[in-house]
Formats: C-alpha cells, sequence, structure tokens
C-alpha cells in the first residue's frame, strides 16, 4: 500500500484539477469531495489537509508541482495502480464507461512520468465533476455524508449501502448512529491481534442483535463493515468521543462487557486486549472500578490470572 503522503498529495491533485477554471460551486465541491472518499485510509485528521485545498484556488504552478509530486512519488506498481485507478475515476461520467482512449492516454503518461498528463485529464474530468454535481441534490444533504465519512465512517458505509439497495433499517436514525459506533469499538478490540475469526463476529453480531434490537441481516453487515475498515484505520478518539455522546453512563457500562465478550470470543482473553478496553473505558469516562467490574466478568483462567 502507498504511504499517507503519496495518497494525500494524490488527493491534492485531484483538488487542483478541479480548479483549473478558477472556481468551484457548492455543487462540484461536493461532487469532489464523494470523489475523494474512493482514496484509501484517509482520516478525519487527513480530510482536513484536503479541506484546505477546496477553499481556496489552486494555481497552475501548485498543480504542476502536485503533479510531479505524484508523478516521482510512483516508485511500485501497486502506486502506479494506485493513481491510475483514482485519474479513471475522475473521467469516468457518472453511470457511464471511462473513455478508453482517454484511459489509454493517462496509462501511457504515467509510464513516461509526462507532465502532460495534466492537459490530457483537464476537459474530461470538467465533464465528470458537473455530470456527478447534477445529480446531488438528492433527498439528504452532502455536508452530512462528509461529517459522517469523518466522525462515523461506518455509519456513512452503512447508509451509502442501504441506499443502493433501496432498503431501511427500521430503528432511530440516532440508535443506528450509536450502533455503528459500537461496532466500530467492538471490532477495534477484536483486531488488537490484528487478526478477526469467525467467533469473535457472531459475538459482535449477536450483541448488535440482543442489546440493541438489530436485526441480523443488519446486524451481519454492520460486523462485516467494521471488521473491513478496522483494517485501514478507525479514529478511536472519534468513535469513544461518539459514543459517549450518544448513551448514557448505565449503557456504556454494559458496553465493557460486550468488549470483553468480543476479546474472550478467540481462545482467551490476552494482556493487550484488557489493556484496549481499560483505555477505551477511561474514553468513554467510566470509573476505573466498571473497568474492574466488567473484566472479572471473563473467567479467571481465560485472562491468564490477570
Amino acid at each position: 500500500m502507498a504511504n499517507k503522503d503519496f495518497i494525500l498529495d494524490l488527493g491534492k491533485l485531484m483538488i487542483g484539477i478541479a480548479w483549473v477554471d478558477g472556481k468551484l460551486h457548492p455543487e462540484e465541491i461536493n461532487a469532489l469531495k464523494e470523489l475523494l472518499f474512493l482514496l484509501p485510509d484517509i482520516s478525519g485528521e487527513d480530510w482536513s489537509q484536503l479541506e484546505i485545498y477546496m477553499t481556496h484556488a489552486v494555481t497552475d504552478a501548485e498543480r504542476q508541482d502536485l503533479l510531479d509530486r505524484v508523478l516521482n512519488g510512483i516508485s511500485t506498481s501497486g502506486e502506479k495502480q494506485l493513481v491510475l485507478d483514482a485519474l479513471e475515476k475522475l473521467v469516468t461520467v457518472e453511470g457511464g464507461a471511462a473513455n478508453a482512449e482517454v484511459i489509454k492516454t493517462i496509462r501511457q503518461d504515467l509510464d513516461t512520468k509526462n507532465p502532460g498528463l495534466l492537459a490530457h485529464l483537464l476537459s474530461p474530468f470538467r465533464k465528470t465533476l458537473q455530470s456527478r454535481a447534477s445529480h446531488y441534490t438528492g433527498k439528504f444533504s452532502r455536508e452530512d455524508r462528509i461529517e459522517d465519512f469523518i466522525k462515523n465512517t461506518i455509519y456513512f458505509q452503512l447508509s451509502s449501502e442501504l441506499e443502493a439497495r433501496d432498503h431501511a433499517i427500521n430503528l432511530p436514525e440516532e440508535e443506528v448512529r450509536k450502533i455503528c459506533l459500537a461496532a466500530g469499538l467492538m471490532a477495534h478490540v477484536a483486531w488488537v491481534d490484528n487478526e478477526v475469526c469467525d467467533r469473535e463476529r457472531e459475538v459482535m453480531s449477536l450483541a448488535l442483535q440482543q442489546i440493541w434490537n438489530m436485526p441480523k441481516e443488519e446486524a451481519d453487515l454492520i460486523t462485516e463493515m467494521s471488521h473491513a475498515r478496522i483494517m485501514h484505520g478507525l479514529d478511536i478518539v472519534r468513535l469513544t468521543w461518539g459514543f459517549c455522546n450518544y448513551t448514557t453512563v448505565d449503557e456504556r457500562k454494559a458496553f465493557l462487557r460486550c468488549l470483553f465478550a468480543v476479546a474472550n470470543a478467540a481462545d482467551q482473553t490476552s494482556h493487550a486486549e484488557i489493556e484496549e478496553i481499560r483505555h477505551i473505558a477511561k474514553a468513554l469516562e467510566l470509573p476505573h472500578q466498571e473497568f474492574i467490574n466488567a473484566k472479572l466478568t471473563i473467567p479467571r483462567k481465560d485472562r491468564g490470572g490477570l
């Protein structure tokens, strides 16, 4: 996987190309943000860097510098493919196929690190941006989706997936947001050992069904989304802050027991998992004794006497 600086430079280049005529309309900004969502491993903190480039026009010199940084930063076939995939989306009108000739030219430019790549991108990208912008007057605010992407990525992905399926969860929106935050925290604990097993998934899904009355199909979907996302990184600070905002003290106390159940689902509860849950309990503003009470729900032999 490409390093974070390279991915951010690519995102900034995408924004710079959008500024080619010296202005960005609100609908185009929202369309551009949707395209930037497709870049891998972009966190809320990274997003703030990209937003700076959306607030002030990018000059020709800055745009060329960004292109040079991206071209010079390509050192592996994976990085070249990442750039090609991103640029292909820039020249693909929503609902249609990419222009084969344009994609062929982009590929050749990347192979030769041709600075003329910018000229080949400008016209098709403007068409793509205008096409996407024309559709962004839907039933919910794109700015709300931006906030969800930054603060509650799993909810953002869930709402996008359900919209695509023309399906809705029969629970209040605030409850669904809370559930997604809970799933992210459980996935975080499950991923402490850099592996998530089937039994951990089962325990997570069951917790969502039993505690929050989530239907099994949706609980399984949220579980899979949270595990897929945790492998690329989730902002634990935003997760705990958001969950704290949406829950009562009693809910957070009960949730600590869920975290230990997830930790103990695969063989035994490790020292690393216990320490991670300790940090989460503190972030959730719970007394240390509540952490101890939750830990004691796991048999002593399953936590190595800890």
